[in-house]
């Protein structure tokens, strides 16, 4: 009885000591320091999908930003799968999708965008690395995607701190000509600074010699495949451009190196990140179920000195130090 008694004793004491500690733990942790939702907070509990157009470098880079994020949140210990749609077949698709039990996914890409919405699931998803013209075709209620297009505002912002006197010119699909439209926003604010948009029709060089009539001296290549549909129209844009002396900025650092003045791009691990982060919001309640489109935070500026030398241009020192590429 006297043995009995005293494991009783040590026992009970344990467990008070054992509730002390936890009590003091909970104490430790600053009210508000949570990051995530009662199902984020279980382990094992959130079934996180990646779901990957295809398994090639630029879409591995931003599953790998997402990777990222779920690492630093501490969202390793939760089942995290990725699926590479050039690899299955549409019904391997849903059998894996279906098998793995997603509370939440992420898509990377085009495909896996319009496959989901096609699939209609039952779970939260959010589409990355695609533009906004498919963002616009995919469109429903509560969509939630994060571009890789930079807004024209801001290319046009990175415009007016490398030239003075910006009259910029881009082309949109069938669009009516507008009148040249006074840029008065961030860089631009005070200067002589515009642009215009000029319709697209049928071919690149009419159009571009459309353009000239405006007496632009700056060139805005847009993500449109209507438009820029082969490399030859792009090649002829850029050197349309040297031709003229007209600025071109280039969608990636790629036309940079192929004579485009410069380009202001989207960080690909970066834009995973964001993405992931959107979908870790939506877990929480944070999107309250609405539609919330974004675009990239995180952007790449390249830039092409023998361009600048070309054109007559100087590229200021604060600019160049922004660079993450400098074609010398």
């Amino acid at each position: 009885m006297q043995k009995r008694s005293f494991y009783f004793r040590k026992r009970t004491g344990f467990l008070s000591l054992l509730s002390m500690a936890i009590a003091t733990l909970i104490l430790l942790v600053p009210a508000g320091s949570s990051h995530f939702s009662d199902a984020l907070a279980k382990e094992s509990s959130v079934r996180f999908l990646i779901l990957v157009s295809k398994k090639s470098v630029p879409y591995l880079k931003c599953e790998r930003g997402v990777r990222e994020l779920l690492i630093e949140q501490s969202i390793a210990l939760s089942e995290i799968k990725s699926i590479y749609m050039n690899q299955k077949t549409t019904e391997g698709l849903k059998k894996d999708i279906e098998a793995f039990r997603p509370t939440v996914a992420v898509c990377i890409g085009t495909r896996a965008a319009f496959f989901l919405k096609e699939a209609k699931p039952g779970f939260p998803w959010v589409a990355t690395f695609l533009i906004d013209k498919s963002i616009d075709a995919l469109m429903m209620p509560g969509l939630l995607a994060v571009s890789m297009d930079v807004p024209i505002e801001k290319r046009l912002e990175m415009l007016c701190q490398i030239k003075n006197h910006v009259h910029a010119g881009l082309l949109e699909y069938k669009s009516p000509k507008s009148a040249p439209q006074k840029i008065q926003e961030g860089a631009c604010k005070g200067q002589d600074a515009y642009y215009v948009v000029s319709p697209f029709f049928s071919s690149i060089e009419t159009a571009l010699q459309g353009l000239l009539k405006n007496q632009i001296n700056s060139f805005l290549i847009t993500p449109d495949p209507r438009i820029f549909n082969s490399q030859e129209s792009v090649a002829y844009t850029l050197l349309w451009g040297l031709r003229n002396r007209i600025a071109v900025c280039g969608l990636s650092s790629g036309y940079v190196k192929n004579g485009a003045l410069y380009s202001l791009e989207a960080d690909i691990v970066a834009l995973g990140r964001q993405a992931c982060q959107l979908a870790l919001d939506t877990l929480e309640g944070k999107t309250g179920g609405k539609t919330v489109i974004q675009h990239p935070k995180k952007l790449i500026l390249s830039i092409n000195l023998k361009t600048a030398r070309r054109l007559g241009l100087k590229i200021p020192e604060n600019v160049l130090k922004k660079a993450q590429l400098v074609i010398r």
